[in-house]
């Protein structure tokens, strides 16, 4: 399957993703394990080589147990930063 995120998206996405791991003192195995993927998916997806399905990102969501909807906004502008995002 075709990737659908741009380059400077999947970097900005794994970099918050990983930045939200380390705060919850979770290793790249202990996260693999909650979600259900392997710890070298998670790598990837953190080296912005790879990108979450709608599932895992939903699952990553309730893995990470977000406090705040601050947190979530932070989370989502450091994914999008600096990347134009087309509405409809």
């Amino acid at each position: 399957m075709k990737n659908l995120l741009s380059e400077k998206i999947r970097k900005n996405f794994g970099k918050a993703i990983r930045k939200l791991r380390l705060s919850r003192n979770l290793t790249q195995e202990e996260l693999s394990e909650r979600i259900g993927v392997s710890r070298e998916w998670i790598s990837k997806l953190e080296c912005g080589k790879s990108s979450p399905s709608w599932l895992d990102l939903l699952i990553f969501m309730i893995v990470i147990k977000f406090e705040t909807i601050e947190e979530v906004n932070l989370f989502l502008e450091e994914a999008t930063s600096g990347v134009f995002i087309h509405t409809f």
